[in-house]
């Protein structure tokens, strides 16, 4: 680490500034103080301190604010936030996740927490130093504006380029090329599948453009986006010239969609899909560059906006043909105890016909619910999970059933005969509680899950630690289960927050007799970590994708665990 870091104390209390001050002398620090707010970011953003550890409750502006303002700027975005409050409960530290911060300490500290948490923040920034050498500044810079999925420079990146060609050539082609279906693709196939989707629709971007325009400039929208910017030089195009814009943006989109499913065969074809528009820029000297270059891209994302508004009437009308014709499946995904990877039990979900837009259950209710058809299609979902059950050894195995928080206020719902089912099958069934409409009165509504646990059903709340909502909601309903949110789980090696927010979790459940699971695992890393920060169960696609058969996930499974145990780890 740095012989002699610069570190800033920010805290409207003197003593434990000063209390601070006598910790880190081991370090050699030079210290800076501040007593506000606005002094703090105004000292770190002149003195760029390796450092700063910030009181969240100060005047004038808080240190959530602070940290938020210190890494939304490219040269403070590389300080090392340390967040210091007396407040340390999940929502707190949610927050500071949100914001930004590398690290949480809580009030009180004693000196070997504050040596321990400065330490390790430093001997990552040293180490990453030694790794970059000279350019370590500039590396960090590029990583902000580079993609890494698909390694294509982002618009800001070549700006300067394109002022110049369009000064050159007077004029400026543009297409924006957007993933159709990237959301579902994501939840389908999972983030680590999705990546290496994106990098190969870069390459296929580039390589097309590049074919028709050899001087093309191929940007990613954002890093860590779904889209493309393509500029390309419109003088001397003859081609262009007779079939015009639209023409172009149509036969790109045909070449792209052929390639993609030629190298992922296996993918469902309708899957594979973009929308693009096309547009140009004609060089106006009274206009500043960027503002044109910047209108044309808005131009472009324009058309290609109309034609997902029309996408989204096709799939409204997909939809409740769909519910029309109760044409949904219901799938089993396996969840298994995170200490020795036996079946603990599975996960119902469903979704919609293989040869629809609605393969993937995420899509298909996100999409219910935005066009008013939710209640219709949770109905219709319940019915058909009903009969495969009913038609099931279910032995001793938990089955968790995905409903809506006002789903339970429903009359016809609590009388349902699927209600009597599973209170002739004792301990078999959990209702998975998703809370995405408030609930009004928990008093109310932990009296109806009385109801439910009277005949012997279990209740899980999920994406537990996503909101302070849920956490709301665990205080009040004191459910059986603890769903761990997959955005806590993604990246959880490399986020000390996020390590201490599964902790915090682990703990509040053993608090309330709860048992948590963590969903979203797609990798050895994400597995060993849950596992040895106390989480009971897991599910993912580390371990078995969901299946129409139970059987099937079950052999999935075995074969995960046969192949952990030969040190062939699933990827």
């Amino acid at each position: 680490m740095p012989s002699n870091p610069t570190i800033l104390i920010a805290d409207d209390d003197p003593e434990v500034a000063e209390l601070m001050r006598h910790f880190l002398r081991p370090f050699g620090a030079e210290i800076l103080t501040a007593r506000d707010g606005e002094e703090a970011l105004d000292i770190a953003q002149r003195r760029l301190p390796e450092v700063v550890l910030l009181d969240v409750m100060m005047p004038k502006r808080s240190g959530w604010e602070v940290c938020q303002a210190l890494k939304a700027v490219q040269r403070t975005a590389g300080i090392s936030v340390i967040l210091v409050t007396g407040r340390g409960d999940v929502k707190d530290r949610l927050t500071g996740l949100q914001v930004g911060a590398d690290d949480y300490l809580v009030k009180p500290f004693d000196r070997d927490e504050v040596v321990k948490r400065v330490g390790s923040v430093l001997l990552h920034r040293h180490s990453v130093a030694d790794r970059e050498g000279t350019e370590a500044a500039r590396g960090m810079l590029e990583n902000l504006l580079i993609d890494r999925a698909t390694g294509l420079h982002t618009v800001p990146m070549v700006l300067e380029r394109l002022k110049e060609v369009l000064i050159e050539q007077g004029e400026l082609g543009m297409m924006f090329v957007d993933i159709e279906q990237y959301e579902s693709i994501e939840a389908e196939y999972g983030w680590a599948f999705f990546d290496e989707f994106l990098r190969r629709v870069g390459e296929a971007v580039s390589v097309e453009s590049k074919n028709r325009f050899p001087r093309a400039i191929v940007a990613a929208h954002f890093v860590a986006g779904s889209s493309f910017y393509v500029f390309f030089e419109t003088r001397g195009s003859d081609g262009l010239a007779e079939t015009g814009f639209d023409a172009l943006a149509i036969d790109v989109r045909e070449k792209l969609v052929a390639a993609l499913r030629r190298r992922f065969p296996k993918m469902h074809a309708d899957q594979v899909g973009f929308f693009v528009g096309a547009a140009r820029i004609d060089y106006r000297p009274q206009i500043r560059l960027e503002r044109q270059i910047y209108h044309g891209m808005k131009n472009a994302a324009d058309a290609v906006r109309d034609a997902e508004q029309q996408r989204k009437r096709q799939l409204t009308r997909e939809l409740k043909e769909i519910i029309r014709r109760k044409r949904i499946t219901t799938l089993f995904q396996p969840i298994v105890r995170a200490g020795d990877l036996s079946v603990f039990g599975f996960e119902i979900l469903t979704r919609g016909p293989a040869q629809s837009s609605f393969r993937n259950s995420d899509m298909l209710f996100q999409f219910a619910r935005d066009s008013k058809l939710a209640w219709s299609l949770e109905a219709m979902a319940l019915e058909n999970a009903m009969k495969r059950l009913k038609a099931m050894d279910l032995l001793d195995r938990k089955f968790l059933l995905n409903l809506e928080a006002e789903m339970f206020e429903e009359s016809e719902f609590r009388i349902h005969d699927m209600v009597e089912f599973f209170a002739a099958h004792r301990g078999n069934f959990v209702f998975e509680l998703t809370e995405r409409a408030a609930i009004q009165d928990y008093a109310v509504f932990r009296r109806l899950l009385d109801e439910f646990r009277a005949k012997g059903i279990e209740v899980a709340i999920d994406d537990a630690g996503s909101g302070y909502a849920s956490l709301e909601a665990i205080a009040a309903l004191s459910p059986d289960y603890l769903k761990v949110t997959k955005g806590l789980v993604s990246t959880l090696a490399a986020e000390p927050i996020k390590q201490d927010l599964v902790k915090m979790l682990v703990e509040l459940a053993g608090k309330i007799n709860a048992k948590t699971i963590a969903e979203g695992i797609e990798t050895a890393e994400e597995y060993e970590w849950c596992r040895d920060l106390g989480i009971d169960l897991i599910q993912g696609y580390y371990v078995a994708h969901p299946q129409e058969k139970m059987e099937d996930g079950l052999s999935e499974v075995a074969e995960s665990v046969a192949a952990m145990k030969n040190g062939n780890l699933p990827e």
